[in-house]
């Protein structure tokens, strides 16, 4: 398959068409121009550098301080020290900026360092760890917010360029492309092939015309394949970030509320299995089998019992009780949802009002993955992961470079 199938003309800018072009050379062995090959190199690096030179005034540094305990404190010297855990924010208003909440969560004390390398105090104005994201206010600096994405939706195959800082707070940047979009219920995030770097979380992810289209998460894995070691279970292929579809809506309930109400079910569920008919050996995941239900809990009023088998919800298929879990959660207390389950081999549907839950634990700190487990946008982004190598490559042979 060509790169021009992957990625169409019609929906690539001028900084997607050089790279478009650059790749049919790197797959299709054609003949190489070197004045025309340059001068597209020489555009491609020009725009590269407009965007992040105009983007850089709105990313910071945030650095999140705690006291922690020494467990073998020098003889005369102090029990404690300050532990300081790095990560990056985006500008979204002149004194307001998002960052990641798994990078200032049980701080003491939240610094932000601007791009010029101004460092001042920051407050941290509300909190969400289900869809982990921060707001911090930096009343003693004006930062140029990014603008936001208005004009389209990101698509699969779009150009994206993240940014961020690193553990020594130097400015990082990479350019990959949309990989996968994973569009749950209230639950938006995509996948790219860019890499992330230690400290990266919070960062932004901006498109080809500089605009923002989400915040980055953290970096995406796959499971070690066979015949690799054992002690290489997860490979890095890219990088998770939260859609603005999603960050918006989380951002305007910081903003009045300071926090995220989340919806409530009040149902408990267990993985259901079968055995696969084809595949003797390998279990097939079937939907979240309810165990118990809170009684005149939402679940309750609409007729769900235990044993019941939950297979849908508003229109997407249940495998896993872990997706049941975060897209209820991710849901406002008062959303009608439509849920389908399975009694006694007989389909019924009902409509589930959502109650408000109390507390919530984040998919970052129970390890679970952002990603629902599917087995395609797995090989594809190994595919767009191949392709983005030999463009890479490419790419240095045509300025004469040396491969590392």
């Amino acid at each position: 398959m060509s790169w021009t199938a992957f990625f169409p003309a019609s929906r690539l800018g001028r900084l997607g068409l050089l790279f478009a072009v650059a790749a049919l050379v790197a797959v299709s062995g054609a003949p190489v121009v070197p004045a025309r090959a340059q001068g597209a190199l020489a555009q491609l690096q020009t725009d590269v550098d407009q965007i992040t030179r105009r983007a850089r005034p709105s990313l910071v540094t945030v650095l999140a301080q705690s006291t922690v305990k020494r467990r073998r404190p020098p003889r005369g010297g102090q029990p404690t020290s300050v532990h300081t855990r790095i990560g990056s924010g985006v500008a979204v208003g002149e004194s307001e900026v998002l960052t990641t909440a798994s990078v200032v969560l049980g701080a003491e004390r939240v610094l932000v360092r601007t791009a010029n390398g101004i460092q001042v105090e920051a407050q941290i104005a509300g909190m969400d760890e289900v869809f982990n994201l921060a707001l911090l206010r930096v009343p003693d600096v004006r930062l140029p917010p990014l603008p936001v994405t208005t004009a389209r939706s990101p698509q699969v195959g779009d150009w994206a360029i993240t940014l961020g800082t690193s553990y020594r707070l130097q400015p990082t940047q990479s350019i990959g492309n949309i990989a996968y979009l994973d569009r749950e219920p209230r639950f938006a995030r995509l996948q790219l092939t860019n890499s992330v770097y230690p400290g990266n979380s919070g960062g932004a992810a901006v498109s080809t015309r500089g605009e923002l289209i989400g915040v980055i998460l953290g970096e995406a894995t796959l499971p070690a394949v066979a015949g690799e070691s054992p002690l290489d279970e997860r490979r890095p292929v890219g990088s998770v970030v939260l859609s603005m579809e999603t960050v918006r809506l989380v951002l305007e309930a910081l903003k009045l509320e300071g926090r995220v109400p989340h919806g409530l079910m009040g149902l408990s569920t267990r993985l259901a299995e079968v055995e696969s008919q084809t595949q003797p050996g390998l279990r097939v995941p079937i939907g979240a089998l309810v165990e118990a239900v809170a009684p005149k809990g939402p679940a309750d009023l609409a007729g769900l019992r235990p044993g019941d088998l939950v297979v849908g919800f508003d229109g997407e298929r249940v495998e896993y009780p872990q997706q049941l879990a975060r897209w209820v959660t991710a849901s406002r207390p008062g959303t009608a949802v439509d849920l389908v389950w399975v009694r006694d081999e007989l389909q019924q549907r009902g409509r589930v009002v959502l109650g408000e839950a109390p507390a919530t634990t984040p998919w970052w700190a129970t390890g679970d993955q952002p990603l629902a487990p599917t087995g395609a946008p797995k090989a594809r982004v190994a595919e767009l992961e191949q392709r983005i190598e030999r463009l890479s490559r490419e790419i240095q042979r045509l300025k004469g470079g040396k491969d590392e």
